[in-house]
């Protein structure tokens, strides 16, 4: 498992006081769970890493998937220096369709903002939510003489156990690459 994409001071700043002693029992596995279904779902490492992809080439190029890229090992094999990197667009002379191995290097030193306080702040959230929700509970109606109330808790909030709000998704979504070739991911890290 990668690290977190945040701290414990990260959220902390989030809640705006200070960790119970429970939460900071908790605090380590809820951000690297959140950290690891925010990479999922953005399929961004955020972190220095090094990853092989069976890519297709359109056009006399490809994309390739983890951003930054910070050099090309190898493409099928060959040295990369036959080929041309422009941002994420490596240039490879075969017809369009067909289908290479490219291994390279990606990846900041430095983690997004926002993906430290998108992470950060759901970790917080799970801290924050209403006992009710975090054990489970969907919905509550109470009533007193003529007085009632009803409240219903979020599906996300539900359960105590750390997950993505549609907003947290959309988020996360923003960081994918955006590719006009395929990308046939898996069996070649």
């Amino acid at each position: 498992m990668a690290e977190a994409l945040a701290t414990k001071d990260d959220v902390v700043k989030a809640l705006g006081r200070d960790l119970t002693a429970s939460e900071a029992k908790q605090v380590d596995g809820h951000l690297l769970k959140v950290s690891e279904l925010f990479r999922l779902e953005a399929r961004q490492q955020f972190t220095p890493g090094r990853s092989t992809n069976r890519l297709r080439v359109t056009a006399g190029a490809l994309t390739l998937p983890q951003r930054p890229v910070r050099a090309v090992h190898t493409v099928d094999g060959e040295p990369a220096d036959r080929f041309t990197l422009i941002g994420q667009r490596l240039e490879v002379p075969v017809p369009t369709g067909t289908m290479v191995v490219v291994d390279y290097e990606h990846g900041s030193n430095e983690i997004p903002d926002l993906v430290k306080l998108t992470v950060a702040g759901i970790v917080a959230q799970l801290f924050e939510a209403d006992p009710r929700a975090r054990a489970g509970v969907s919905q509550r109606g109470e009533t007193r003489g003529p007085f009632s109330s009803q409240e219903t808790y979020a599906a996300w909030a539900q359960g105590a156990a750390p997950r993505l709000a549609p907003d947290d998704v959309r988020t996360a979504q923003s960081y994918r690459v955006k590719s006009y070739g395929l990308i046939v991911q898996g069996g070649y890290r």
